[in-house]
């Protein structure tokens, strides 16, 4: 190995030249003189000379880094260069503990080793360090946006507050460094390896860092919205209070990470591996597709939260924990709740379609969209769902005990061995349904359309089915033991049996009710009539007044212009009046009342305007 020797007198001598003002009183000037310059081309070559060259010609300087890396130095401790400007030097091969605090390095191709170097506050601005060694360096403050720092060894630096915005560390070595506050806004730093480093507070936001390893690293308060880190490994990473508002983070590997306080707000967390999200704020919008046997509550956490901002949901929310969420005209439509915990949601106008074997217990759906939706097996015990839209459901097995479902729409739903016992089914429309086996017992179903259903075996014992329409239904062995079916129509209903069943009501009552019914409609219609004759009556007035208004409006347009018309040929003229700025002040002010005007005392406010007007017109000036 050649002696290191050279290399010494080498620094010794840049750093003289460097330092014009040592051996004076004057203060050194942080720059190169032309003769500094020329005087230090002689030892810079022996610098480089000293170093082993190539088969191809171009130095190699292997040697000078593994010399360089291998001595025990101080930070700092080297050639002091702190402040100067370098972009016009040719750089020693090895500057390790070099003290190049607020150097000037932009642009600058840096190929010299600089482990442990002292670089806080240089700037690195647009400098090329492929493959650096930097191990252990001193970066703090330092400025490196758009720096090349590609496969660099950075392990143990401290990069404390670095701007590295836009800077391309791809595949470097971060192991054990302190990024801690640095700014690494779009960076590319995918590939790059972070085991146990500090990166609270750093700001990823837009970068490109798919494939890095954060493991074990401390990313407390990291800034990463919208950027990429799919394909991670974020083993035991601390996330607490991360920004990761719509980060890329699929196929990350999180097993033991936490994610405290971290707002994943749009994250994609699509088949990511060991996420255990506890604490964490926010809906991502994709998350690893649930165990398909994982129990109710075993999933995401969204308890008692407010969900009606939430753009975007992930697919699949099986098991997930949504008690007491608020869910107001969310549309859940594309999201499945197999299973999940939705007890006492708020969850009026909302789209719901996947919620097999959900647990929707005290519910509020008024209004909810579940047209087609997969309920199979849904326990809807005291939900609230008056005039929910449910044609065409899949409620085989679905427990509505005591469910609120006066108005509801029920067309062509499967209510299969499902019960809704003791449920409000006032007004209900069950059109076409099928709801065999199902039991009704005490049921409320006043005025109820069962026509063309199939309710074969179902039981309607001690239910209220006053005024229901069951004509062209199918009710073989269906039970109406103790029903109340006062008014039932029940034409051409198969196989209806309502033996045990009562009538609260003669054919006479009914016929004196129906008669009743038909005199109060008679004077109510003449009442209306009245009422609607009163009513043409009063807006064909109305209308004439208008167009009265529109006539009388235009004649008083006609009006203002001629007085403006007036006004123009008299100033034409050269006709000196009284109160010239009287004649202009009416013609603005009658222009303003007829732009105001909205009846006809506005009308004639306007004429006395264009009155006063004219008579502005006819007198002559004062002298």
């Amino acid at each position: 190995m050649p002696s290191p020797a050279p290399l010494v007198a080498g620094a010794a001598i840049l750093f003289a030249v460097l330092t014009p003002g040592a051996a004076s009183s004057g203060p050194a000037s942080p720059f190169l003189t032309p003769d500094a310059a020329a005087s230090a081309v002689p030892a810079l070559q022996a610098a480089r000379t000293a170093a082993p060259a190539s088969a191809s010609g171009v130095q190699d300087t292997s040697a000078a880094r593994s010399a360089g890396a291998g001595a025990a130095c101080r930070p700092g401790g080297g050639p002091d260069l702190a402040g100067r400007d370098l972009t016009r030097v040719a750089l020693p091969a090895d500057l390790s503990c070099a003290d190049l605090r607020g150097a000037r390095l932009d642009g600058v191709v840096v190929r010299s080793v600089l482990t442990r170097a002292d670089l806080r506050g240089a700037s690195l601005r647009g400098a090329r360090l492929p493959q650096a060694e930097m191990a252990g360096a001193r970066l703090g403050k330092a400025d490196l946006t758009e720096a090349e720092l590609y496969y660099a060894n950075l392990r143990g630096a401290d990069l404390r507050e670095a701007v590295m915005d836009d800077s391309l560390p791809y595949g470097s070595h971060f192991e054990g460094a302190d990024l801690s506050g640095a700014s690494m806004v779009r960076a590319k730093t995918y590939g790059a390896q972070f085991d146990d480093a500090k990166l609270a507070g750093v700001d990823l936001t837009d970068a490109d860092a798919y494939g890095v390893d954060m493991r074990r690293a401390d990313l407390t308060g990291l800034k990463a919205a919208k950027a990429r880190m799919y394909d991670s490994t974020l083993l035991r990473a601390v996330l607490k209070d991360a920004d990761l508002r719509g980060t890329q983070l699929r196929q990350s590997a999180m097993n033991g990470a936490t994610f405290k306080g971290a707002d994943l707000t749009g994250a994609d967390l699509g088949d990511v591996t060991g996420a255990r999200l506890e604490g964490s704020e926010g809906v991502p919008k994709a998350l690893p597709a649930p165990d398909p046997a994982c129990e109710p509550g075993s999933g995401q956490r969204y308890a008692g939260w407010d969900l009606t901002r939430v753009a975007e949901f992930p697919r699949d929310l099986s098991c997930a924990d949504l008690t007491g969420a608020r869910l107001e005209g969310v549309d859940l439509g594309p999201v499945k709740l197999d299973r999940a915990i939705l007890r006492d949601i708020v969850a009026t106008g909302a789209t719901i379609r996947y919620a097999k074997g959900a647990d929707l217990r005290g519910a509020l759906l008024e209004h909810a969209k579940l047209g087609s939706a997969e309920l199979m097996g849904a326990d809807l015990t005291g939900a609230r769902m008056s005039g929910a839209q449910l044609g065409s459901a899949k409620l085989a097995g679905a427990n509505l005990t005591r469910a609120e479902l006066s108005g509801a729409a029920f067309g062509s739903a499967d209510l299969t061995g499902a019960r809704l016992v003791g449920a409000d089914l006032r007004d209900t429309e069950f059109g076409s349904a099928r709801a065999d086996r199902a039991d009704f017992t005490g049921a409320r179903m006043e005025r109820a359309d069962l026509s063309s259903g199939e309710f074969r075996g179902a039981i309607f014992r001690g239910a209220k089915l006053g005024g229901a329409d069951a004509r062209f239904s199918e009710m073989r062995g269906a039970v109406f033991v103790d029903a109340e079916v006062t008014g039932l129509k029940a034409d051409r209903a198969e196989g209806i049996d309502l033996s045990g069943s009562s009538s609260r009501m003669a054919t006479g009552w009914v016929v004196f009710l129906s008669l009743t019914g038909l005199v109060v409609l008679w004077v109510v219609f003449r009442v209306i009539a009245r009422g609607r004759r009163r009513a043409r009556l009063a807006r064909a007035e109305l209308a004439e007044q208008a167009v009265r208004f529109e006539e009388g409006r235009a004649a008083r347009e006609e009006n203002v212009t001629r007085l403006g018309e007036e006004i123009d040929r008299l100033a034409d003229e050269g006709g000196e009046v009284l109160d010239w700025n009287r004649a202009l002040d009416c013609y603005d002010a009658a222009k303003e009342a007829l732009a105001a005007a909205r009846d006809h005392a506005d009308l004639k406010a306007v004429d006395v305007t264009v009155a006063r007007g004219r008579n502005a017109l006819t007198r002559p000036r004062a002298g």
